[in-house]
């Protein structure tokens, strides 16, 4: 099936401006629906009659927005309805997203005893520099990276979760249905900054 847009105007909305509502409006119709892959950028320029940089920009904005996502080597694809979780409940991620419907996938980047941060000590009841597990994961949601997840833990159960499968199940989890550890509360600090080299990396090779 071949999709139509509406024609681009001569007019002074700009070129790029025009397609990126073009491709808004048939995300919306739901010509191309939620984890859809676009048409290349070249394909999208032939349907439009507009250059390869113009898609570009525009698929960028779009990008931008939330709206769409790329995978490197695969394509772009349509974003689905940003998710929301109740922090009011303690859950983790993956089972509050798992709730609705969502996909979850993991890769754990780091799994690795070190000296705990002086904050981290302080929150776990620690001398500063005592031994804490790290595990450092990237997490999926439908296809797409949303977060980079750091968690502190004491040794004693930090080592035990080395032969857990961490890249598909909550570590709340884990710990409450398989070490019948029971969680009276946790500190979840949420933040949003550019990645680090690191973090970059992981994402790119999930």
């Amino acid at each position: 099936m071949t999709t139509t847009f509406r024609a681009i105007e001569q007019s002074a909305i700009p070129l790029y401006s025009q397609v990126r509502e073009r491709l808004r409006e048939r995300i919306a119709d739901g010509t191309y629906a939620p984890q859809a892959r676009l048409p290349s950028e070249s394909e999208i320029g032939a349907l439009l009659n507009v250059s390869r940089i113009t898609v570009r920009q525009a698929l960028g904005d779009l990008q931008k927005e939330g709206v769409i996502f790329k995978v490197p080597g695969k394509g772009t694809f349509v974003a689905t309805a940003r998710p929301s979780q109740e922090l009011a409940r303690l859950e983790g991620f993956g089972e509050a997203m798992s709730r609705k419907g969502h996909r979850i996938v993991n890769r754990v980047v780091k799994h690795a005893q070190v000296e705990a941060p002086p904050a981290v000590a302080a929150r776990l009841r620690l001398a500063p520099g005592a031994p804490v597990t790290e595990i450092q994961r990237v997490r999926w949601l439908d296809r797409a990276p949303v977060s980079f997840e750091i968690t502190w833990l004491p040794p004693a159960i930090g080592e035990r979760l080395r032969d857990e499968d961490l890249a598909g199940r909550d570590i709340f989890l884990i710990l409450e249905a398989d070490y019948g550890i029971a969680l009276g509360h946790a500190d979840v600090q949420i933040g949003a900054q550019n990645a680090d080299v690191n973090a970059a990396d992981a994402d790119l090779a999930a």
